[in-house]
């Protein structure tokens, strides 16, 4: 069976999206995958030739098998970037136990996205985010689990949404908006009685706050709002500016940079702000990646 060797769904038909790499033709789920892989083709594929091994590899994050071509970026072999990215940033931390827990957030945290018909698989392009902002700020070891699990379930409440709002191609009704307002809320319910995410369930009730109290659910201001919060919600900003959306284009990562900065101090925490101009260059490297 072919596999797309960037997401590496076996592929029924491997015919729709090809691509060409040193004599020898990959082929892939959907026009994304195709356009990620020839953006930097050695993410994906190990040594030419590297297929023919026997056997299949053991991904270092996940524990899954994964015959080739392997993304082998690092120390590797992964099955996926996805994997890559939390072996390097939460490889040392987590036991074999948790990073089984962790990809099935990941693939919980996949679904909704798909439900909201959101591009680019954005709960974890946030996440990426938010984690190398978490670490320029000092967060480390179990506060960078909690950060990386509160941004990746962020939206969980939206579970709770109705399709016809979640949905809604034009503007929503104020009655509307109240019930989308309600998602941080119906998110902290779902997980703060897990001991395991008792933090990540503060982030995810806590990500729409506004540094000058005028955010929701409960329009905390400053240092009321929870630390891991106030990182995501730079990161959570970042994203939408930086994506295509319906009802307008992505700008530029200077321009977005641009904006999260003279919000400093009404949006977001003017301490913050200065790490995140720190940071600008890995998190610029990271939105390049997106491939919409």
């Amino acid at each position: 069976m072919t596999r797309d060797p960037v997401c590496h769904m076996e592929l029924a038909d491997a015919t729709r999206e090809s691509s060409r790499y040193e004599g020898r033709d990959y082929f892939f789920c959907s026009a994304g995958c195709r356009r990620r892989f020839e953006k930097n083709p050695s993410l994906f594929i190990g040594p030419v030739g590297a297929e023919d091994q026997e056997g299949a590899e053991i991904c270092r994050a996940c524990g899954n098998e994964t015959s080739a071509p392997l993304y082998k970026k690092g120390q590797g072999p992964y099955c996926c970037e996805q994997c890559a990215f939390r072996d390097l940033f939460l490889g040392h931390i987590l036991d074999r136990v948790e990073t089984t827990f962790l990809s099935t957030m990941e693939a919980f945290a996949a679904a909704i996205d798909a439900r909201e018909h959101e591009t680019g698989d954005h709960s974890y392009r946030v996440t990426q985010f938010a984690v190398v902002l978490g670490r320029e700020v000092g967060v480390v070891d179990r506060e960078l689990v909690q950060l990386y699990c509160g941004a990746l379930l962020h939206d969980l409440g939206k579970i709770g949404i109705p399709d016809a709002i979640l949905l809604k191609q034009g503007a929503l009704t104020e009655k509307e908006k109240q019930t989308m307002a309600t998602h941080p809320e119906i998110g902290y319910r779902i997980v703060n009685h897990i001991g395991y995410l008792s933090k990540a369930a503060e982030i995810i009730r806590s990500h729409h706050e506004h540094f000058d109290g005028s955010g929701y659910p409960r329009k905390l201001r400053g240092e009321e709002i929870p630390f891991g919060a106030r990182i995501f919600s730079i990161c959570d900003n970042l994203d939408a500016l930086t994506v295509d959306r319906p009802y307008r284009k992505a700008i530029s990562f200077s321009a977005a940079a641009a904006y999260i900065e003279g919000e400093s101090g009404r949006l977001f925490d003017p301490e913050l702000i200065a790490s995140f101009h720190s940071a600008r260059e890995q998190l610029q490297e990271f939105v390049a990646r997106i491939v919409i």
